[in-house]
């Protein structure tokens, strides 16, 4: 199923296309002007100066014609219903996507956001969210299962991915090991999970490995294991101890 798309995304990616055929041109324009003034011995030179020329008017053309389909991108406002940032999607989400600002999981059906409810957890007093869509609710805070009322004709439904509570006080740090064979999805996924750039990710995937996070519990350190593992990437994630020797 192919991921949500932000417009600022899809701009970002359409202006670095537009700006490589543009330097491109403007480079190939240098090199024709050069062979046209420095024509060699009977205008030698002026053949290839000319094509030149006329190729670095293409990729100049075709830059500008790139540039100008960002003014064509669809927006698509959907407000978030933890945090109410708005989030421009080029199209109606047909799938949960992050949130922007929270980086909450946004709850899709059917093509429409779903109301979010909040709960008190018992155990440390955390205020949790939960939709219709959430099979079992973990304390962002604590990690401890909160037991939802459900219909009792419902089915039992168990914790997603398979995640056990358990407490575990260590503190992890998150390391990205490989980038896999969707880069376009896993720089995406970085992007919301980091609050970078695309450039700025593009440059950690260049350094693999590269640490992503320090200091999170085993909990998130699983969860986000688990969200860049869907897009391809490779990640493991240690003990702050272990870690550092």
């Amino acid at each position: 199923m192919p991921r949500v798309q932000r417009v600022s995304d899809v701009i970002e990616i359409i202006s670095e296309r537009a700006f490589y055929f543009g330097i491109s041109g403007i480079a190939l324009g240098g090199v024709a002007g050069l062979l046209l003034v420095y024509r060699g011995t009977s205008g030698m030179f002026v053949p290839l100066g000319t094509i030149l020329g006329l190729m670095a008017l293409g990729f100049i053309g075709y830059a500008t014609y790139v540039g100008f389909q960002t003014r064509k991108v669809t927006r698509e406002p959907v407000t978030c219903p933890f945090c109410q940032t708005v989030n421009e999607l080029i199209g109606a989400p047909d799938q949960d996507f992050d949130c922007c600002n929270c980086h909450r999981m946004v709850p899709i059906k059917d093509n429409i956001v779903l109301e979010v409810s909040q709960v008190r957890c018992g155990y440390c007093n955390e205020l949790n969210y939960y939709s219709e869509k959430t099979e079992a609710l973990l304390c962002e805070k604590c990690n401890h299962e909160i037991p939802l009322a459900r219909d009792d004709n419902a089915p039992k439904k168990s914790i997603p991915l398979g995640f056990a509570v358990v407490d575990d006080e260590a503190m992890y740090e998150l390391v990205l090991v490989g980038g896999g064979n969707k880069e376009e999805e896993i720089i995406a996924s970085l992007q919301q999970m980091l609050a970078l750039n695309r450039n700025q990710v593009k440059q950690m995937l260049s350094e693999l490995p590269v640490t992503l996070l320090t200091g999170i519990t085993r909990r998130k350190a699983e969860m986000l294991k688990a969200q860049l593992s869907i897009h391809g990437g490779e990640v493991e994630f240690r003990q702050m101890e272990e870690a550092r020797f």
